[in-house]
């Protein structure tokens, strides 16, 4: 036998119900129409909804969607699921486009975790790995952590059991190294040029989730000339793809 129902909160729930995969974004007439309450009571429904931050209105049309709250209790489902449904397009274009084997990452103290790749047919190298110890000061998602990660400590590492010189390349030295985070953080991108293996270059872009918290990086491999003779035109997609990935994952601009 069911319990008895809330109204309030039934009514509120008919009202998230009203956005899906095709309805991102609905006026305050559309979702009147769509529960089949007057705009009185869709509005005192909705203020509620946007004072818990699970709805958002929109500056240019003042149009409601799911907000970052939302977003956020759909991490405790399955992260590694919902990060793969929403970066899978874009790793998809950015292969099709530029021919390269795209990986996505997520990160979780000092580890890449491999949960999707987009495999070109011109594959110059990849990680073979689910799970990868990365060294933060050599490796492109390394130096992404250290520029925006709140769960790094940039002085730890300077400890010299924590460093090491893979290639002569290696930044090991602290000042040239906050100028390659300073960097990183001004070009929205980082670069990894035969600093962990010779003649292997590589490109990394950052992912945020809710509260604009660093969770995974989507990166390239290649030869440094491949690499290099692309990176004009993929550098400024691959940021492109790293703010709407962030975006939809409910990270805002500050």
């Amino acid at each position: 036998m069911e319990g008895k129902t809330i109204q309030s909160i039934q009514r509120a729930i008919d009202i998230m119900n009203c956005f899906n995969e095709n309805v991102h974004e609905l006026s305050l007439k559309e979702i009147s129409e769509r529960v089949g309450l007057s705009k009185s009571t869709v509005h005192g429904i909705v203020s509620t909804l946007l004072k818990n931050s699970y709805l958002e209105q929109s500056q240019k049309n003042s149009n409601y969607s799911l907000g970052p709250a939302f977003i956020e209790k759909s991490f405790i489902v399955n992260e590694d699921v919902l990060i793969k449904n929403v970066g899978h397009k874009y790793l998809a274009d950015i292969s099709e486009r530029f021919s390269v084997t795209v990986n996505l990452f997520l990160f979780k103290r000092e580890h890449l975790k491999l949960i999707d790749r987009v495999q070109s047919d011109s594959m110059y190298y990849t990680i073979s790995t689910s799970v990868t110890k990365i060294p933060l000061n050599a490796s492109a998602s390394g130096k992404l952590a250290l520029a925006y990660s709140k769960d790094v400590n940039i002085d730890k590492i300077f400890n010299k059991d924590l460093l090491y010189k893979y290639t002569n390349s290696t930044i090991i030295d602290r000042e040239t190294l906050m100028e390659e985070i300073r960097k990183i953080r001004e070009d929205g991108y980082s670069l990894e040029r035969s600093e962990v293996e010779l003649g292997i270059y590589c490109i990394s872009v950052p992912i945020f989730k809710v509260n604009n918290q660093f969770v995974g990086t989507i990166s390239i491999m290649a030869t440094r000339e491949k690499l290099m003779l692309i990176l004009p035109d993929l550098a400024p997609k691959m940021v492109s793809i790293s703010k709407k990935i962030s975006y939809e994952l409910g990270a805002r601009e500050e």
